[in-house]
């Protein structure tokens, strides 16, 4: 069902304290909702949303879940341009159901191959044929892809793949070497590398939107907002929830003026694929970031490692590889640390980051900006509290893609 607010019900506030759209000839409806959510204007985004018909409120997650993936079906738009951002757990689910859709439908062709994703005694595989939709979770500068890539598989044998990237690039690479995934839905994009007209929102359970989801709404034609009811009450909880993350640490309107100032910036830099720092470097912003890091490390684990070996995790305690030769503590004193078994390498998520991804402390910490939601590191984001059901949402089979 669609969910709408009206001015009859006990919204109004909300329509009340409602901005004005900023350049409403010269941007549309979409760019403005991306403004208002990554200034922390959430009510009025969510508004914004509502007035064009794109929140859609169910039961259950399991009927939000139905809902999407009908409106996915449905879509006008081609399949490159359609993307599906939600949480983890419920991003593979996605993948898997879509994937049958397209198999069904005669959309996947030629001989299917089993990949092992996990280590030898779980034997958990993922299927790929010609047609899927992969997303990379690899840096590779002789291919030219970038991790949260998305492409096409074009052709597949037991060797090897051959992929065209959404950016026109074609790739033929080794299964041992290159990390992938089903790519229909994700948790967390890269604005530099997916421009999507179609973009669906899964919200379950507090899931915010990070900024560079945000970005993926700002460039879409048609942005639609999925929420259940058993976690999401109404959509005064919905503002709720998505306004977790920004807290009151700005309390003077000329400082609130100057950060929103510098958020929009960013996000207008996002568009346009720079990588200016508009922010300040210090050690107090420095460490914030690194406070974030710490309480977000099992969400910035998986998305620059791809999935957690099953087997050999923990709660708190996250690794990778079929000898988890990697780990990285996510819970504690020590969240945000790893340890690489195989070298002796140890250190904090941005020295991983470095590594991992080939690239600067400033490049680093812009893509840890990116998937925390960090628009400007003097956000605030306390520690709370996690329980094991939490963590263990992330702790998914890995998928590695080597043959088996």
């Amino acid at each position: 069902m669609t969910d709408k607010i009206n001015d009859s019900n006990n919204f109004n506030n909300i329509h009340n304290s409602k901005t004005d759209i900023e350049n409403p000839k010269a941007n549309s409806l979409n760019h403005n909702v991306a403004i208002k959510l990554i200034n922390g204007d959430i009510a009025d985004g969510i508004v914004l949303l509502s007035d064009n018909n794109s929140l859609r409120a169910d039961n259950t997650l399991k009927e939000s879940i139905n809902q999407l993936i009908n409106d996915w079906k449905n879509s006008k738009f081609e399949l490159q341009d359609r993307l599906i951002i939600a949480d983890h757990k419920e991003a593979e689910n996605i993948n898997q159901n879509i994937r049958n859709y397209m198999k069904e439908n005669g959309a996947l062709k030629g001989p299917e191959y089993s990949i092992l994703i996990s280590g030898a005694e779980s034997k958990k595989y993922a299927n790929y044929m010609a047609g899927d939709r992969i997303v990379f979770q690899t840096n590779d500068k002789n291919l030219q892809i970038q991790n949260s890539e998305f492409a096409t598989l074009v052709s597949i044998d037991e060797s090897k793949f051959v992929a065209k990237t959404d950016t026109g690039n074609e790739v033929s690479f080794d299964l041992n070497k290159i990390s992938f995934k089903h790519g229909y839905a994700t948790t967390v994009c890269n604005p530099q590398t997916a421009v999507k007209k179609d973009v669906y929102v899964l919200h379950n359970n507090g899931v915010g939107i990070e900024s560079s989801n945000i970005s993926m709404i700002g460039n879409a034609e048609q942005v639609r907002l999925y929420y259940n009811v058993q976690a999401t009450k109404n959509v005064a909880n919905l503002i709720e929830q998505l306004s977790i993350a920004k807290t009151d640490s700005i309390n003077s309107k000329e400082e609130n003026n100057d950060v929103q100032a510098n958020e929009v910036r960013q996000y207008q830099s996002a568009q346009n694929y720079r990588k200016n720092d508009y922010y300040s470097n210090s050690e107090e912003d420095l460490q914030k970031l690194r406070d974030a890091i710490a309480y977000r490390a099992d969400t910035i684990a998986c998305d620059l490692l791809g999935d957690p070996n099953k087997r050999l995790s923990k709660y708190g305690k996250l690794r990778w590889g079929d000898t988890g030769k990697i780990q990285v503590t996510t819970e504690g004193k020590y969240a945000g640390q790893w340890y690489d078994f195989s070298t002796g390498q140890k250190g904090d998520l941005l020295s991983l980051v470095q590594r991992e991804r080939v690239c600067s402390f400033f490049e680093a910490k812009e893509y840890l900006k990116t998937i925390l939601g960090m628009s400007n590191v003097r956000q605030q984001y306390p520690r709370y509290a996690r329980t094991n059901n939490d963590s263990q949402q992330y702790t998914q089979q890995p998928e590695n893609a080597s043959l088996g």
